[in-house]
């Protein structure tokens, strides 16, 4: 079948299509300018701006990638991590403009001692383990017994690969630690009714207890017991204060008692039917190709609710592209 287009029309289609074929540019010099500290060093500059040079040289890069690092510098720019500008160097005929770069608040949530840095996380949702299943999404769509192309590409689900992989699994469980610093601030802040009247929470999934960390320094009324995969929480200790508690265990088998169950990013990393398992007192609460999950909107969620028996939820858009979900009997 022929279309009759005009010409600046097909060079415009032509070129949505190039932006999805190369958005992955993007993703992938991100993680590099984290891998090389390309945001400390701009940052620590003393809120003056850096040339290239001089960038290159705080980072060890040899002077025969300069013009590479000048070409990643301008796609960041274009990104809206940092922004440039010419400053003039040099005096009479030998004057010339030279590129520097200044830091965006972008940038700043990709600090390494900033205590809501998002590096780990960058790192963790663009490595290798993460971004092969992509390759084997239409092999997935032709079977019908693989639950997810993560497994299709790794033999193994993901919950699998950490536990086999020490290394992944630290980098894993590093990301999820760094974004619930972030959210865990955010929450205790925004969220703080939430919790009242609360005594004692359970952080299913909750890692390395980041999360739970953050908001009990917050709520010091609030114990907090999290609980996750043995291999994720075994040598670490709980507090002396009794605030943090950790439990090993598996949670289709049993939750620890508490009075609320917080369930940050884990009821869509499964089905229908695994997360209305278990009842709960009250709920706070990629993935068709890293997990068989989903994403839901309300009126999944209410049904997803109703299914497992509960009477009310209320959704607080809060989090900017993410939500806390009350859930009550």
């Amino acid at each position: 079948m022929e279309y009759t287009v005009e010409s600046k029309d097909l060079l415009e289609a032509q070129s949505h299509v190039w932006n999805h074929i190369f958005n992955f540019i993007n993703s992938m010099s991100l993680k590099c300018a984290v891998e090389l500290g390309i945001p400390d060093a701009v940052h620590s500059n003393g809120g003056r701006p850096i040339s290239l040079c001089e960038l290159a040289n705080k980072l060890s890069i040899p002077s025969t990638r300069i013009d590479d690092l000048r070409r990643l510098m301008r796609l960041l720019v274009h990104s809206g991590f940092f922004t440039s500008q010419k400053i003039e160097k040099g005096v009479g005929d030998g004057m010339r403009d030279v590129e520097h770069f200044l830091p965006t608040i972008n940038s700043s949530l990709l600090l390494k001692e900033n205590d809501i840095s998002v590096s780990p996380f960058v790192l963790a949702m663009l490595d290798r383990i993460f971004a092969l299943p992509w390759h084997s999404l239409g092999e997935w769509f032709r079977q019908s017994m693989v639950p997810t192309a993560f497994e299709i590409a790794h033999g193994d689900h993901l919950w699998g690969v950490t536990n086999k992989n020490a290394s992944f699994s630290d980098s894993f469980n590093e990301g999820m630690a760094s974004d619930a610093s972030l959210v865990g601030k955010l929450v205790a802040r925004v969220c703080a009714n939430t919790f009242s009247g609360l005594r004692s929470v359970v952080d299913v999934g909750g890692g390395t207890g980041t999360m739970a960390r953050t908001i009990a320094k917050a709520l010091p009324q609030v114990q907090f017991t999290v609980f996750d995969l043995p291999h994720v929480v075994e040598g670490l200790k709980s507090e002396e204060n009794g605030a943090i508690a950790f439990v090993g265990g598996d949670m289709f088998e049993y939750i620890p008692s508490a009075d609320a169950v917080l369930l940050k990013w884990i009821l869509h990393d499964w089905s229908d039917e695994d997360c209305v398992k278990h009842n709960f007192s009250s709920i706070y609460v990629l993935m068709m190709v890293v997990t068989s999950g989903k994403q839901r909107n309300e009126k999944e969620w209410n049904k997803l609710f109703t299914d497992a028996g509960y009477k009310q939820y209320k959704i607080l858009n809060a989090l900017g592209l993410r939500s806390v979900i009350e859930v009550y009997y």
